[in-house]
C-alpha cells in the first residue's frame, strides 16, 4: 500500500467517523437528558406532595380534626412477608425451568430471601 492510498484511506475513516459522530450527538443528548428531567421532576413533585401534606396535617391539629392512626408492624411484615416469599418463590421456579443456573436466577431468589426475612421477624417478634 503506498502512502497516498493510505492517507486517503484515513482521511475517509475520519470524515465518516465525524459524520457519524455529528448525526449522533443530537440524539445522545436527549437520551442523556430524559433521566435528568425525570428525576429532577419526580423530586419537585414528591417535594411539594410532602409540603402540601403537611401543611394538611398542621391545619386539621389546628382545628382539632386531627385523628394520629397506628401501624401495625407485625401485620405488615406478615403479608409483605408471605407476598414477597411466593412472588420470589414463582420467579425463581420459572427462571430455573426457562434459563437454568444462571444469574437471572437473582430475580427470584432477591424477593425470596426478603421474604423470608420479614416472616422470620414475624416469628421472632412478641
Amino acid at each position: 500500500m503506498t502512502p497516498e492510498q493510505y492517507e486517503s484511506i484515513l482521511r475517509s475513516l475520519t470524515e465518516i467517523k465525524t459524520a457519524l459522530g455529528e448525526e449522533r450527538s443530537s440524539y445522545k443528548f436527549i437520551l442523556y437528558m430524559v433521566p435528568n428531567i425525570g428525576i429532577m421532576f419526580g423530586t419537585t413533585l414528591l417535594f411539594f406532595l410532602f409540603k402540601w401534606w403537611h401543611k394538611q396535617k398542621m391545619a386539621l391539629i389546628q382545628t382539632g380534626q386531627f385523628k394520629p392512626w397506628s401501624f401495625d408492624l407485625r401485620a405488615y411484615s406478615f403479608f409483605l412477608g408471605l407476598l414477597l416469599t411466593f412472588t420470589g418463590f414463582a420467579l425463581s421456579f420459572v427462571f430455573i425451568l426457562v434459563l437454568g443456573r444462571s444469574m437471572a436466577m437473582m430475580g427470584g431468589l432477591i424477593p425470596f430471601a426478603i421474604g423470608l426475612g420479614l416472616l422470620t421477624f414475624y416469628k421472632l417478634s412478641k
